[in-house]
C-alpha cells in the first residue's frame, strides 16, 4: 500500500477509535447508572445512545467506501497493518487494537447492563405478584390509603 493511501487510513481509524473511546465511555456511564436504578438518566439517555449507533453506521459506511478506495476491503486489522509502509504499522495497530479492544468492551458491558435490567424487572415483578398477592396496604404521597387491588380487577398490575 502506497504511503498516502496508509495515511488516510490511519487519519480514518484514528477517528474511529476515537469514536469507540466515548462510546466506551458512555457504556460505563450506563452500567453505572442501571446499577444504580437511575431509570431517569437511562430514558433521557436513549437519544444520545441512538446517536452514537447513527455516528458508527456512518463511519462503518465511511470506514468501507475508504478501504474499497485504497484496495484493502475485506481485510482484518492484522491484514492491513501488514499492507501498510513500515513507518506507519505501529501508529495502525495501535488504532486497530484500541477499536478491537473498546469493541468487546462495549460488546460485553452492554451484554451485562441487559442481564442486570432483566433480572431487576424480574424482582420487581416478583415483589408486585407478591403484594397483590398477599394485600398489602399501599399508600399515596398525602398518606392516605390506596384501595387494594387484585389481579381479578382486570386493571394493569393484576396481568403482572
Amino acid at each position: 500500500m502506497e504511503y498516502n493511501a496508509a495515511m488516510e487510513i490511519l487519519e480514518f481509524m484514528d477517528k474511529y477509535s476515537e469514536h469507540f473511546k466515548e462510546l466506551r465511555a458512555f457504556i460505563s456511564e450506563k452500567q453505572e447508572k442501571a446499577a444504580g436504578d437511575d431509570v431517569v438518566w437511562l430514558l433521557d439517555s436513549l437519544t444520545k445512545e441512538q446517536t452514537f449507533v447513527m455516528r458508527g453506521n456512518s463511519l462503518e459506511a465511511k470506514r468501507k467506501l475508504i478501504f474499497e478506495e485504497h484496495g484493502v476491503e475485506g481485510y482484518n486489522a492484522k491484514r492491513l497493518i501488514e499492507a501498510c509502509p513500515e513507518e506507519i504499522k505501529g501508529r495502525m495497530k495501535i488504532a486497530t487494537d484500541s477499536i478491537d479492544e473498546a469493541v468487546n468492551f462495549i460488546k460485553e458491558t452492554n451484554g451485562e447492563v441487559l442481564e442486570l435490567a432483566r433480572r431487576k424487572l424480574e424482582a420487581q415483578a416478583e415483589i408486585l405478584k407478591d403484594s397483590l398477592i398477599a394485600g398489602s396496604d399501599t399508600y399515596n404521597n398525602s398518606g392516605s390509603k390506596i384501595k387494594k387491588m387484585s389481579a381479578d380487577d382486570g386493571n394493569i398490575l393484576g396481568s403482572v
